[in-house]
Order: C-alpha cells, then sequence, then structure tokens
C-alpha cells in the first residue's frame, strides 16, 4: 500500500516540464514479453499548472521479484536515498512520454491485482534536476524521484492515477505502509488511463 503525503506547491513547473522532457520470472534474469502501452490526461495542479497534455507510459518489460525485493529493502533501510541508489543501478524498463516526444526512462515497474482486480501499478525514476536547481541547492533535491501511480480497472474499464514529481520515500515501520512525501501540494493526476491492445 502507498500512501502520498503532500508537501509544497514549488516544483508545478516541474510537472510540466517532466511532460514536456518526455516531449513474474525468477531471478534477476530479463523478461520477453511484448512491451505494455498506456495512455493517460495528464492534468497538471493548480489553475496555472499548464493545459492537460496525453501522455504515453510503455512498460518494456516489468521489474523482477529480486529487482522488486531490493527496492522494497531500500525503502525500509535507506529511505530516500535508498531508492535513488538502486534506481540508479536498475536498467531501463520503461519509458514516460508527451505523445509523439522521445521518452524519459524508468528504471523500476511493479503491478500487483488486487482481490477486486484492480490493478496498482508503480513507477519510479529519477528526477531530472536544471543546472539553476542543483547550482543554488534548492530544498526540491531532496526530493530526487518521481513515482507514478496507476489504478486500472477489471476489463476495458479504464482507470486513474497520478504522478508525484518530486518526491520522497519512506516506510511506516508499524503498518508497513510506504510513504510517499510529494514536494508539491497536490500531484498531477492522471485521468482517463487506459491500457492500448
Amino acid at each position: 500500500m502507498i500512501r502520498t503525503l503532500a508537501r509544497r506547491s514549488h516544483v508545478a513547473a516541474g510537472a510540466v516540464a517532466l511532460i514536456v522532457v518526455c516531449s513474474v520470472v525468477p531471478g534477476a534474469a530479463r523478461q520477453t514479453m511484448k512491451p505494455e502501452h498506456f495512455t493517460a490526461l495528464a492534468v497538471p495542479p493548480g489553475a496555472g499548472g499548464g493545459m492537460p497534455t496525453v501522455i504515453d507510459i510503455i512498460v518494456e518489460r516489468w521489474s523482477t521479484p529480486v529487482e522488486h525485493e531490493r527496492m522494497m529493502t531500500a525503502i525500509s533501510e535507506l529511505g530516500t536515498k535508498g531508492v535513488l541508489e538502486v534506481v540508479r543501478k536498475l536498467p531501463r524498463v520503461a519509458t514516460i512520454a508527451r505523445t509523439g516526444a522521445a521518452g524519459y526512462p524508468i528504471n523500476y515497474a511493479w503491478k500487483a491485482a488486487g482481490p477486486d482486480g484492480i490493478e496498482d501499478i508503480t513507477l519510479v525514476t529519477e528526477r531530472p534536476i536544471n543546472f539553476a536547481e542543483a547550482y543554488n541547492g534548492s530544498r526540491t533535491l531532496e526530493y530526487p524521484v518521481t513515482i507514478i501511480e496507476l489504478r486500472l480497472k477489471p476489463g476495458d474499464a479504464g482507470g486513474d492515477g497520478q504522478i508525484a514529481v518530486a518526491a520522497k520515500v519512506g516506510m511506516d515501520s508499524f503498518s508497513k505502509t510506504i510513504i510517499v512525501e510529494n514536494y508539491d501540494i497536490q500531484p498531477v493526476m492522471l485521468t482517463t488511463v487506459k491500457r492500448l491492445k
């Protein structure tokens, strides 16, 4: 389970920038699968957040159980720092892009279906950081990952989701719930999420 916490509204432009820049097998064995293609309408937060944009997410392969366990251990033991270390070592498994643009790489992709048939998909990548942000040592550097969550209903019913453009991650030791702290007040909302066939 993932619980999202809001933070502040200073990277709304980053939400738009990410979209514009985007112009089970044992062990670590590579999976052979047909890529899965998802589309969604990304709605940036706030009145001045920008126009809704259609995005494409293409999963070339799902992360293996070993890669998933590595990610969960990193979250549990080191939080955001561990997630960043793991993401930097994992190969690209998916891409996100504005429709018609080159894709931005995603290094972790995991899906799990609940008893109600709803499919939860979690994608994690390192957030693009511009020169000015790095040079000025902005507080946003404490939020170095982007987390994309999709929820798909059974069949062709579609779904929804969200993008925490600038996030840091922790785990509640009591409930074992993953906590995503988003730097922005609201994440980028994803509507009309569909799996293309």
